[in-house]
């Protein structure tokens, strides 16, 4: 089961998207999929998330948690979906800040048959 975990510094009044470039930007295989995204700095709720798996969009821009720590499974995986291969995995992280804030995120891909 693959696992794309990582942190992400979204520059004041800028924009992040942590999976550009990413293997499993486009998924290889049909899976399911569950994503966890936790602030880890700056004031609660500077982060907003748009969160989408292929056609399906996940989490129209909103806040996520705030948590100083990487996501813990099953606790901070909320956002789940049924994706077909070659699906693109896109999350846009935006700072309404004007300081760099930094976004703890994890994806993890569960191939089915």
């Amino acid at each position: 089961m693959p696992l794309v975990q990582n942190t992400v510094s979204v520059p004041a009044n800028g924009i992040a998207l942590p999976l550009a470039g990413s293997l499993y930007e486009y998924l290889p295989f049909d899976a399911d999929i569950e994503i966890a995204l936790n602030q880890q700095s700056g004031a609660v709720g500077a982060i907003l998330a748009t969160v989408n798996s292929g056609p399906d969009q996940l989490m129209e821009e909103g806040v996520i948690g705030f948590n100083a720590r990487l996501p813990v499974y099953p606790d901070d995986f909320f956002l789940t979906d049924e994706a077909a291969a070659n699906d693109r995995l896109k999350i846009s992280l935006r700072n309404t800040t004007g300081g760099a804030i930094v976004v703890a995120f994890a994806v993890r891909i569960t191939p089915t048959e």
